[in-house]
């Protein structure tokens, strides 16, 4: 009887996933910018009054979310960046004032959807085109401001890793005190120690996300200012929300401290699942799955993955340090029965994860994110590996056995916390830098300056202004546009083109294979005569 009903509980699981994995679909890209006003490369007549940025998600604007530069690397004062009303994905800067002729740098940074920090900078000039395309120098100036406090990110990792353990020992470690009748003083300090970690992990983070979303200085971790505009961000409400139940769950350790009996009380029970529950859904409704499509139904899967795994570490931690001699067998067997449920479901729910945020398998390994959960891919299968090892030395009363393959496999669970943490920090999209693809193409006296963004697949601008080395030419009366991609059975693209200014054209194209492409320019000076402009493109993935 009991071999059918764990038949029948694989068969749920099975058929679960194989639902899920009809249910969903894709997860959308990473934050990027799709468009601007003034666009890159843009060639104006005067200064415009308002900076307009366009992206492909809602985006969070933060203290100084756009800025301006002239040539020579002094800010240029703009309003506040504000979020239109019309698009959630739509940053607004007004206030610009009546600046000169010349070369400037717009420079941003906003929170993407799922809470990264997304940055990037392009050019525009206003009066002659001269000069356009020496800006890279000034981009990277601009941009090496942008980079926040050293060694922010390390700390923002070991924060990460310590909520993990920490949750794991609070948690875990608590479920098995109390569910797997473990009464120990031991296993209540190990218990306290994880809230201690879970809390100090929360504050941590909440501090340091302010000097992350704005590129600042360690001192602004203490900038009240700054912790405002945090909570204003859905991962700081959730930061916050996950501190307050922290406190509900020391609420009652104090509680279960004084009377241990109380631990088999319904509303003790209840209270303890509702709140770790709500601690594990502040992470992952702030983290990669809310931004996907079907956002509730990733968070929900991605939570079930964290309480599995919860579980699953802190009854090793349980098991492998505290479990007293006389109840080891008892307890190991309890431990034995909450893994054959929660090591499916972290496994099911860990390939559920991946393929709904990875857009294409075989692109795993373009990105950091992907490399990362190919190396936790492998440490997991051996911790799973090593489960059965142990399952089968249960069966055969080998206790001191036990014990050293338990200590194994939850240093490969400490390993994985650590890899985790690294997950969390990278997009998961194959994307490339947000940034503008200049590039400059001569024919005779006419230059064509070209300017493609965000220049990479997708849909992209490419404005072309037409010039002279003397910066004297005729408004051309025609220009035609085309993309192809040499060497490959990809159609030629013809690129729709509007007339922005005299001699300033812009065209939308959809670009969908990365590639080496040839953008071919025709322009007609007057109905006589033609002149054909050539150059190649680069367009990653």
């Amino acid at each position: 009887m009991r071999r059918i009903l764990k038949l029948r509980t694989v068969k749920v699981l099975l058929a679960g996933a194989f639902i899920s994995l009809l249910w969903a679909s894709p997860a959308l890209a990473h934050g990027q910018l799709d468009s601007s006003s003034p666009a890159p490369a843009e060639v104006m007549q005067s200064a415009p009054k308002e900076i307009i940025l366009s992206f492909n998600e809602a985006v969070t604007p933060v203290a100084r979310s756009i800025e301006m530069y002239n040539e020579d690397g002094q800010r240029i004062v703009v309003g506040e960046a504000l979020v239109s009303p019309q698009d959630p994905a739509v940053l607004i800067a007004g206030g610009v004032p009546n600046i000169p002729d010349g070369l400037y740098v717009v420079a941003w940074r906003a929170l993407s959807d799922d809470g990264h920090a997304i940055d990037g900078a392009y050019t525009f000039q206003i009066g002659s085109a001269e000069g356009v395309l020496a800006t890279q120098d000034l981009i990277n100036n601009v941009l090496s401001g942008q980079s926040g406090p050293a060694g922010l990110s390390w700390v923002m990792g070991i924060a990460r890793f310590a909520g993990f353990a920490g949750l794991c020992l609070l948690l875990g470690c608590l479920a098995m005190m109390v569910g797997g009748g473990i009464r120990s003083r031991r296993l209540e300090k190990v218990v306290g120690l994880g809230w201690v970690l879970s809390f100090a992990s929360t504050v941590t983070l909440f501090v340091t996300q302010g000097p992350y979303a704005i590129a600042g200085k360690w001192s602004d971790v203490w900038s009240t200012s700054l912790w405002s505009d945090v909570l204003e961000t859905r991962q700081g409400r959730a930061i916050l929300i996950r501190e307050i139940l922290l406190l509900g769950i020391l609420g009652l350790l104090i509680a279960l401290r004084k009377n241990f009996h109380r631990s088999a009380t319904s509303w003790w029970r209840s209270t303890a699942v509702l709140l770790g529950a709500g601690v594990v859904l502040t992470f992952s409704a702030a983290g990669h799955p809310s931004a996907s499509s079907s956002s509730n139904l990733a968070i929900a899967i991605d939570a079930v993955h964290f309480v599995s795994v919860i579980l699953w570490a802190g009854g090793l931690v349980a098991v492998a340090f505290l479990a007293k001699k006389t109840d080891f067998a008892e307890v190991v067997s309890k431990f034995s029965k909450m893994a054959t449920i929660v090591i499916p479901l972290a496994v099911l729910s860990g390939l559920w994860q991946t393929w709904h945020l990875v857009p294409a398998l075989s692109d795993i390994t373009e990105t950091t994110w992907g490399k990362t959960l190919v190396v936790k891919t492998a440490v997991a299968i051996a911790v799973v590996t090593l489960g059965g090892v142990a399952r089968w030395l249960i069966h055969r009363g080998h206790s001191v056995s036990i014990r050293r393959v338990l200590l194994l496999e939850l240093g490969l669970v400490a390993i994985i916390f650590g890899v985790t943490s690294s997950l969390v920090a990278a997009s998961p999209e194959v994307t490339a830098p947000d940034s503008v693809y200049l590039v400059q193409a001569v024919n005779g006296d006419t230059i064509s300056n070209i300017a493609v963004t965000p220049g990479r697949t997708g849909n992209n601008e490419i404005h072309v202004t037409i010039s002279t080395p003397s910066g004297v030419l005729a408004p051309v009366e025609n220009i035609t546009m085309r993309l192809t991609l040499p060497d490959s059975e990809v159609p030629t693209i013809a690129v729709p083109v509007t007339e922005i200014a005299p001699n300033h054209f812009s065209g939308s194209v959809a670009i969908l294979f990365p590639g080496l492409w040839t953008l071919e320019i025709f322009l007609e000076p007057d109905s006589q005569s033609s002149i054909r402009l050539s150059t190649n493109i680069q367009i990653p993935g």
